[in-house]
């Protein structure tokens, strides 16, 4: 009884961070259309940061190129899930059995994170090998790959231009669907025991090869876990927006979502939902005033690139009161034990 009662304990934790984050998107859903896409692309965000801790936050190293997953993934489902007539006019380099393809959101949402999980694969043989400032180069070598690639594969990822005419699938519903099954999935596995090795490797790396710990073997894991929950969350972003260029998984996004994990706090599940979170309410609440805001007692006008602007003078002022981030790098405890939560 007491081993059943310790596991549903132990399910506490992503509970509540789950329901967090469907409670506050239901009641942020007002009905309004532009507010209905913020939301979408919010918890998409989630998705992608939740992804990126559990690389980065596990293993302590920091990854500049998980953006080439979501970009994998966003393009295989929108290759999958486009009318074979349309893509038959532009994207004449598919292989025949992918042209003729158009698959429903589920099977392509699926297939586009195995498809970046096995690009990871193949990626984690040198990549895995790298800590430190090397590993950091290596991935922004890996940024910038990916986006000559797409961006000249004309024939296959309509090149500069992109894809246009990807069907509508997902929705806010499906999105915090993914964002749940994310968390879940991240929760369970840094408390495996290749999570527990790999957040013993990433506090002392030379006692965990000491005592017989495969750093590589555990970053592998982590690293194509990561791809395929980024590479899910690419693959929602695509089938909501309907339109692709290699641009929208560049620079700007990636360290946009790297800020989510560090101002939330990058060592901990937690720190990576609230930071999302955080960053997201704040960066739409400056560009309502950046478009102009009038209060009727007080007007504001327009003030291009506040929100750039704001967005890092948020980040710098959270920074300088909580360097480890706004939980600290602790995640929720439950319980008479929770003054040991992080002891585990």
């Amino acid at each position: 009884m007491r081993p059943v009662l310790a596991r549903c304990r132990g399910l506490l934790p992503p509970a509540a961070l789950s329901a967090l984050v469907v409670v506050l998107a239901l009641l942020a859903n007002t009905g309004s259309e532009a507010l209905g896409r913020t939301l979408i692309f919010a918890v998409v965000n989630l998705i992608v940061v939740v992804g990126l801790y559990s690389f980065v936050g596990l293993s302590g190293v920091v990854s500049f190129g998980h953006m080439s997953f979501m970009a994998v993934g966003a393009y295989a489902s929108a290759v999958l899930t486009t009318p074979s007539v349309v893509k038959s006019l532009t994207l004449t380099g598919l292989p025949p059995f992918i042209a003729n393809a158009q698959l429903s959101a589920l099977p392509a949402t699926l297939i586009a994170g195995v498809v970046a999980g096995l690009v990871a694969l193949v990626l984690a043989a040198p990549l895995m090998r790298l800590s430190g400032l090397q590993a950091g180069l290596a991935t922004v070598g890996l940024l910038l790959i990916a986006h000559v690639v797409l961006g000249n594969l004309d024939t296959v990822t309509g090149g500069t231009a992109g894809l246009s005419a990807i069907p509508a699938t997902t929705t806010l519903t499906s999105a915090l669907a993914w964002a749940v099954a994310a968390i879940f999935a991240v929760w369970t596995f840094q408390r495996s025991r290749a999570g527990l090795r790999l957040r013993a490797s990433r506090e002392d790396p030379v006692a965990a090869r000491s005592v017989g710990i495969s750093i590589g073997r555990d970053r592998t894991i982590a690293f194509v876990l990561s791809a395929f929950l980024i590479g899910v969350g690419g693959a929602l972003f695509a089938n909501y927006q309907e339109n692709l260029t290699p641009d929208q998984f560049y620079v700007s996004v990636t360290f946009l979502t790297l800020a989510m994990l560090v101002i939330g706090g990058m060592h901990s599940l937690a720190g990576a939902v609230v930071g999302s979170i955080l960053i997201s309410a704040v960066q739409e609440l400056l560009r309502h005033v950046e478009s102009g805001l009038d209060l009727g007692v007080v007007s504001i006008p327009a003030r291009p690139g506040l929100t750039e602007v704001g967005l890092g003078l948020f980040m710098l002022a959270v920074l300088i009161g909580r360097p480890e981030g706004v939980t600290g790098g602790r995640e929720l405890a439950f319980g008479r034990r929770r003054a040991r939560a992080d002891a585990a």
